[in-house]
């Protein structure tokens, strides 16, 4: 018999990640709320099935997907689609008037906004409530988040956390699901006193009766390709906790968040001096034993199994190849497409692989990238050191081209572009000096390494692969934040100038997204312990 599908809200709700992974966890979204109408043409594409594009051509309004606010009507598609959404919070148009218009579709705009209408509307809330939520998800930004002190009044992203708290405490989930960067447990300082953005996130939550159980994992311990470090906090309804405290009665982390969810309900009032001692998040790192899927999820890899880049993109290497769905049937990508199914599209041809143009010295530049990866720490130290222009002894020189003297670099003569061996380490020097750049975040893949954290830049990372001088498609890039081939990516690939500041291009979209793995595993997770309460 199959088992009956979790309630699931989605808040920052981006291209679809986190939902993705939570459906294959056994969740069914209720509705969905993103502030980029870029990456929510992604999200209403592969997680609601409608294509707004075909709706532009067709001239007909989106089915699926509501705006909260608009400066555009309903018939106007095509300009909903590239507005300004930081614009459009000032809009006259919605499509929200009643939970029919919410329910099961994806709210397009300001979280502010969407919590205004609740606010306006409490008999939408008390219907959302008769629903009874099981899950409410999302990653506000939160680095400079602060319960205390005058925030930061022309930054509108330090206060996100407190509306996604705000909706929380308004539709009263059993659990929340709070996805950041590693950077929320970093201090920062406010009115002159440092503060942790990850314990006053949790204060937030403890205001709106949720007991938060925190802890830093990274994607590539749960088989994501990607060595990608992430701050995660469960908040179980204060009822829910008590139910599940009881089974698990003398574990050491609900022991710890019981005693911060009593000092910060008992200090209200004085919530600046609850300081970081009072709290603590649990490391994947430095207690692997915890994550045991018991509270916290379970590790589905371990150190030297983790899924390298070669795994990952090794099977798709090669662009301009039409790589069909059906013909994919070994490997890390075979597996994402079966744990991440979708019968519709099974024999079509993969999307987003279209590679990027380079000019010579940026293929150069990839190939010098490449080549060091080879080297030892120190020698790949002092090739860094003569590629950026500092001193070099003579030793390192000569010890410099004796390794660089196994490898091919990429040259530049009267026969054209190809490649060859230096003959010196003049001529790798000359070489260098050819394709300098401003840009020292550029580095290459390791093939037999996961891929790193950062790859929402296209320009930072480059292939492994000396045949392959170019920087990663949208494809390899969602494949290393482990979505399916299936997952398409829409709206523009990349963009550029004054557009930056807020439009969310494919690259972007994917290196924002939750990896659906983990979501998944975070899924599997909450659903057990809401299963064992009931």
């Amino acid at each position: 018999m199959k088992s009956k599908k979790l309630k699931h809200i989605e808040l920052f709700a981006g291209c679809g990640g986190m939902s993705l992974g939570l459906e294959a966890a056994g969740f069914q979204l209720f509705f969905a709320n993103e502030l980029s109408p870029m990456a929510g043409e992604t999200f209403a594409y592969n997680i609601l099935d409608e294509d707004l594009q075909e709706k532009v051509s067709e001239n007909i309004s989106a089915k699926n997907v509501k705006w909260i606010r608009s400066n555009f009507s309903k018939s106007m598609l095509s300009e909903r689609l590239r507005e300004n959404p930081f614009k459009a919070s000032e809009g006259k148009f919605t499509d929200i008037n009643n939970l029919q218009d919410i329910k099961g579709n994806l709210l397009v705009g300001d979280i502010d906004k969407l919590l205004e209408f609740l606010d306006n509307n409490p008999e939408v809330v008390s219907e959302i409530q008769k629903e009874k939520i099981d899950l409410l998800s999302g990653g506000p930004p939160c680095q400079s988040f602060s319960l205390a002190g005058k925030r930061e009044k022309d930054n509108h992203k330090n206060l996100l956390p407190l509306s996604f708290a705000r909706i929380a405490g308004l539709v009263k989930p059993k659990v929340i699901l709070l996805e950041n960067v590693k950077g929320i447990t970093s201090p920062f300082t406010e009115d002159g006193e440092k503060h942790y953005a990850w314990l006053e996130v949790s204060k937030a939550f403890v205001l709106q009766g949720y007991v938060p159980v925190c802890m830093m994992l990274n994607s590539k311990y749960f088989g994501v390709a990607q060595n990608r470090p992430r701050f995660i906090l469960f908040a179980f309804r204060f009822d829910v906790f008590t139910k599940i405290k009881a089974i698990y009665s003398d574990n050491v982390l609900l022991e710890k968040s019981a005693d911060f969810f009593e000092k910060v309900t008992q200090n209200r009032e004085t919530l600046s001096n609850i300081k970081e001692e009072s709290f603590k998040y649990f490391d994947i790192e430095d207690f692997p034993k915890l994550f045991n899927g018991e509270i916290l999820p379970k590790l589905t890899r371990t150190a030297g199994k983790f899924v390298s880049a070669i795994e990952a993109i090794g099977d798709i290497r090669r662009t301009g190849v039409n790589y069909r769905l059906d013909k994919i049937t070994n490997g890390y990508g075979s597996m994402l497409n079966d744990t991440f199914r979708k019968e519709s599209v099974q024999g079509s041809e993969i999307k987003n692989h279209d590679p990027r143009e380079h000019t010579f010295s940026v293929k150069a530049r990839f190939r010098f990238y490449q080549v060091i990866n080879e080297f030892q720490n120190g020698l790949r130290r002092s090739a860094i050191d003569l590629f950026t222009g500092r001193d070099v002894s003579e030793e390192k020189l000569e010890r410099l081209f004796e390794e660089f003297s196994k490898y091919n670099l990429y040259f530049k003569d009267n026969q054209g572009e190809h490649y060859r061996r230096p003959k010196n380490i003049h001529e790798v020097d000359l070489l260098i000096k050819s394709i300098p750049t401003k840009k020292h975040s550029q580095r290459a893949l390791h093939e037999f390494e996961p891929a790193p954290a950062q790859l929402t830049i296209p320009d930072d990372i480059c292939h492994y692969h000396m045949e392959t001088l170019r920087t990663m498609t949208v494809r390899e890039m969602a494949r290393f934040q482990s979505f399916p081939d299936w997952f398409e990516f829409r709206s523009k690939v990349t963009t550029g100038g004054i557009s930056r500041k807020f439009e969310v291009p494919q690259y972007t979209q994917v290196g924002n997204a939750v990896p659906p793995l983990l979501a998944k595993s975070l899924g599997e997770t909450i659903k057990r312990l809401l299963t064992r309460i009931k």
